[in-house]
């Protein structure tokens, strides 16, 4: 799942059975996804979604999750935080931007090159490609 920028699902290995729950976009969020109510509900509501990609459906997820922890004074280590967690998904500078309320020359200029010259995001295409995305190095660990 991480080789593919998708979440992972969350296994219950619990009692005599496995229990293997599936995040939807449309019903959950990460605090509510493995609530009852919400694994019945996205069983019914998985053909509704099934035109958007699982990438797609991913990034919608990941991007709402980390809109709750946006502010407007956030010290650049928390913006390189936030973008390492944005792009277990890969996302261009122009989506990482809107989602930060940054301008895509700031975040080039004072995230993006560094974090790739570090290696610890990836561009999915070769350098100034149009199009360009960048992704969380899965070999990365924060000390």
């Amino acid at each position: 799942m991480q080789e593919a920028h998708l979440l992972a699902p969350d296994i219950d290995l619990s009692a005599e059975f496995v229990t293997t729950i599936w995040r939807n976009v449309a019903t959950s969020t990460a605090n509510d996804a493995t609530s009852p109510a919400n694994v019945a509900t996205n069983d019914a509501t998985s053909t509704a979604n099934d035109a958007t990609s699982p990438l797609q459906q991913n990034k919608l997820l990941i991007n709402k999750i980390v809109a709750s922890k946006i502010s407007p004074r956030m010290k650049p280590e928390q913006i390189k935080d936030l973008i390492l967690e944005i792009c277990i998904v890969e996302h261009s500078i122009e989506e990482l931007a809107e989602l930060l309320h940054k301008s895509v020359t700031h975040i080039r200029n004072r995230f993006i090159t560094e974090m790739v010259a570090d290696g610890i995001l990836l561009p999915t295409k070769p350098r100034h490609s149009p199009g360009q995305s960048y992704f969380t190095n899965p070999k990365y660990r924060k000390n």
